[in-house]
């Protein structure tokens, strides 16, 4: 009893003598990257100041503070705390830092002089890692608790595609590393990431190129300046972006001069308006007393007035200091009380770096604090870090104004109550999209314009089965049996292999390369058939008309039906090679974007088309096939033009159907290659050129026939022969000749019709007509010059009208 009663007598003494206690303070005042310390310090004091004036707290004792300058540099921050600890008096507690690098190098070393460190303001998530700083408490949450919150926003604006961009330090990485796993447990998509050291610029366009909408920033203050004055320039600001950054910046920041940027202060006003912070709250909204007896209203009158109401920086964060000195203060009578109650001499003044059980009790009894501050309830989670409520804090109109709480101890999906005396105001009257709304769209050829080329290719086709029926069932009659009508077949049969290939199209989106392969083997093969059949006729009248004997030269149409299937024989060797070793597949081509600035709207196009890789030798070959044959049959067109029995020779037509053919073509697929990507245009203008082309040929066959047909029926005193023994010559130059008489012309055309039926008549009514053409050509030669005569014997060393016709009707027979 005597020994406890000393103890007690002990201890008042002890308390009436008012012992010093000293803290060791790190502080940034002066430069840096957040230099706030100044605002801290004076709050600071304000506390201690409130602290010694109550005896209820740490009678007895005063407490002080002993601070240094740490710039927000780590090196100057550990110097400072090492000078500090080597120079008396004993600090009992470190306060500090400010900067997360600067507590970080701090709380690795202070807890091994037993030392229990306290942060005011320093918010790496790194700092809860107790096996690294294992007496660090700090005031304020670590800035990972405001990720959630900051999901809650997405999910509340439907926002799922964000970017994030933050400086290279590990209190912004740790940060960004958390939320990009909160961003994919709640499946949105991470744009693009960035991160940078010094110049923000090359991040910030990459940003811009990216698309990035809606934006998470983790960066120091003054390079949030650079980094909005960089948005400025190249326009990403504004109603369609969103940018959220950390919320302990100070009021108008972007207001204060900086020399590293060339962007005015109204510049940076116009890019930071509409950003949505989240941010600890530094002030108690109720305005409750605090446990020091003041409200948060009182406290701020009391620090403006110390301050002379100047604007300093990192004032917004001034309350945490406050609360911090009330901690220590509140922790360290903790202490004071154990130690009293414990009935140990020990006292706070006994505390020695080297005491283990002195320093582990000082840090239990700081975690089982839990008081009123000024910002709100003051207590401590297990990594001795601050649980508090998160306001949402957005630029409205150039004015920071809270639009939101988050509550964390909610159970509603999502946990923001919004305050609807500040509802968000959005520029357009709704949020910004989180991306350009962007469409995907395979074009494919419109149905209307497909049906239209089809109708007008089966009508291509109803006039190639007209001519065909008219073909097969007056095969018998002269006009229409002297210009072959077994190759006319074929002409017919090709054109409407060439009218099918416009039905060949592909129309949906799943295109098919089959239909690509079949519609140039139909368009190949018809047109081999075709022209291949149209110049093999034309070869048969040269043929026998630069026949240079007397005797009749008779080509089958076996002969050129042979002819004919050669060629195309040829063209489907190619075909079926091009298939087997490079055969046709889908490629799919990316068009333009449409972008549509007033609805946000993108729209990406592509096209699927037809490719292989050897195309250009396989179709380079075809086309030189074709090309040969065309020559070939220009120069049978131009050899026998000036034959005149039009029922058998059709040479002008062909030179006509060639010039139409090429011309069409070359502008076809000149225009075609220039408008791949305009699947309309091309199919439109491709179909038009085949039809066009085809329906000109065989109407430049066909129509004179029928006109001719049609003639004969009505004057049948005109059938072809008539005309055939008029022509006799070939040179428009060479010496006219007495025809025979009408009187003899109607008897051989009477002749003719009566031995018609048998080829024997036939050629005895060639006979007749020769003696008398031969009566008439000396007739025709003694009223001649010699120079006439010349000419003559070589018109007389030609076939003759007659021949070439009997020759045909022996060929078709």
């Amino acid at each position: 009893m005597c020994v406890f009663m000393l103890k007690w007598f002990a201890l008042i003494i002890i308390v009436r003598a008012s012992e010093d206690l000293y803290m060791m303070g790190l502080f940034p005042v002066e430069g840096g990257a957040w230099r706030g310390g100044h605002a801290m310090l004076t709050s600071a004091e304000i506390a201690i100041e409130h602290v010694n004036l109550r005896d209820d707290i740490l009678p007895g004792y005063k407490l002080n503070l002993v601070w240094n300058d740490t710039l927000c540099n780590p090196g100057r921050g550990i110097k400072a705390m090492y000078d500090s600890l080597y120079t008396p008096p004993t600090k009992i507690i470190l306060m500090g830092a400010a900067c997360s690098p600067v507590s970080e190098a701090t709380a690795q070393a202070s807890h091994l002089w037993n030392l229990v460190q306290f942060s005011y303001v320093s918010l790496s998530p790194a700092l809860s890692d107790k096996a690294r700083f294992p007496r660090f408490f700090r005031t304020t949450a670590p800035d990972v608790v405001v990720n959630p919150a900051r999901i809650d926003i997405f999910k509340q604006f439907g926002w799922t595609k964000i970017s994030t961009i933050h400086q290279s330090f590990e209190l912004f990485a740790a940060v960004t590393d958390n939320l990009n796993i909160l961003l994919k447990e709640a499946n949105v998509t991470v744009v693009r990431s960035e991160i940078f050291t010094d110049n923000p610029s090359l991040q910030v366009k990459n940003l811009k190129i990216n698309d990035a909408r809606i934006i998470v920033g983790g960066f120091y203050v003054d390079k949030a300046r650079q980094i909005f004055c960089e948005a400025f320039k190249i326009g990403l600001y504004g109603p369609k972006f969103l940018w959220i950054l950390v919320g302990w910046y100070d009021d108008n920041w972007w207001m204060t001069p900086d020399p590293n940027i060339d962007c005015t202060p109204a510049q940076l006003a116009e890019a930071i308006e509409g950003y949505i912070a989240v941010d600890h709250i530094y002030l108690n909204p109720k305005d409750s007393p605090s446990v020091s007896g003041i409200k948060p209203s009182e406290f701020l009158d009391i620090f403006n007035n110390r301050t002379n109401n100047e604007d300093l920086f990192g004032k917004k964060l001034s309350p945490l200091a406050y609360d911090t000195v009330w901690t220590i203060s509140l922790g360290l009578n903790k202490t004071l009380t154990e130690l009293m109650n414990n009935g140990s001499l020990k006292s706070l003044k006994n505390f020695t770096y080297t005491d283990d059980d002195f320093g582990n009790a000082i840090l239990q009894n700081m975690k089982s604090v839990n008081f009123q501050g000024i910002k709100g309830p003051i207590f401590f989670d297990e990594n001795h870090d601050a649980v508090s409520l998160l306001q949402i804090i957005r630029i409205q109109g150039g004015q920071k104004v809270t639009i939101g709480i988050y509550n964390p101890t909610l159970t509603t999906a999502v946990k923001i109550e919004w305050l609807p005396n500040t509802p968000v105001v959005w520029a357009d009257g709704k949020p910004p999209k989180d991306s350009t709304n962007i469409q995907f769209q395979t074009v494919v050829l419109s149905f209307s314009i497909y049906v239209t080329f089809c109708c007008m290719s089966l009508i291509g086709i109803c006039l190639a089965i007209m001519f065909l029926v008219f073909n097969i069932v007056l095969r018998d009659v002269r006009v229409v049996k002297m210009s072959s009508p077994r190759l006319n077949n074929f002409i017919l049969a090709g054109c409407i292999m060439i009218y099918i290939t416009v039905f060949l199209e592909n129309i949906s989106v799943n295109h098919d390369s089959a239909i690509c392969q079949a519609k140039g083997f139909l368009l190949t093969i018809g047109f081999s058939l075709s022209f291949g059949a149209l110049f093999a006729k034309t070869w048969r009248v040269h043929v026998i008309f630069t026949n240079a004997t007397k005797q009749k030269k008779i080509v089958k149409d076996s002969q050129l039906i042979l002819m004919v299937l050669c060629l195309m024989t040829v063209n489907a060797i190619v075909l079926i090679v091009w298939m087997l070793l490079d055969p046709m597949t889908i490629v799919t081509y990316d068009m333009p974007p449409e972008i549509i600035e007033s609805d946000d709207y993108e729209l990406r196009k592509d096209y699927q088309i037809c490719k292989s890789e050897k195309e250009m030798y396989f179709t380079g070959t075809l086309f030189g096939i074709q090309g040969i044959m065309m020559l070939l049959g220009a120069f049978l067109a131009w050899e026998t033009r000036k034959v005149k029995i039009e029922a058998l020779n059709d040479s002008k037509l062909i030179g006509v159907c060639i010039y139409n053919v090429v011309v069409l073509s070359i502008l076809g697929v000149t225009v075609s290659l220039a408008l791949e990507n305009n699947i309309d245009l091309r199919y439109a203008l491709d179909s038009g050129v085949i039809i066009l082309a085809t329906t000109v040929t065989q109407c430049l066959i066909f129509i004179p026939k029928i006109v001719a047909y049609r003639q004969y029926k009505i004057h049948p005193e005109t059938e072809p022969n008539t005309k055939m023994a008029m022509a006799t010559t070939m040179d428009k130059s060479a010496p006219s000749v007495s025809p025979p008489s009408s009187n003899q012309v109607i008897a051989l055309e009477k002749q003719l019709k009566e031995v018609n039926a048998t080829l024997r008549e036939v050629q005895e009514e060639n006979t007749l007509l020769k003696e008398s053409y031969t009566r008439l050509q000396q007739s025709a030669n003694e009223e001649k010059t010699v120079q006439n005569k010349t000419e003559l014997n070589d018109v007389k060393s030609e076939p003759n009208a007659k021949d070439i016709t009997v020759s045909i009707i022996e060929s078709e027979s």
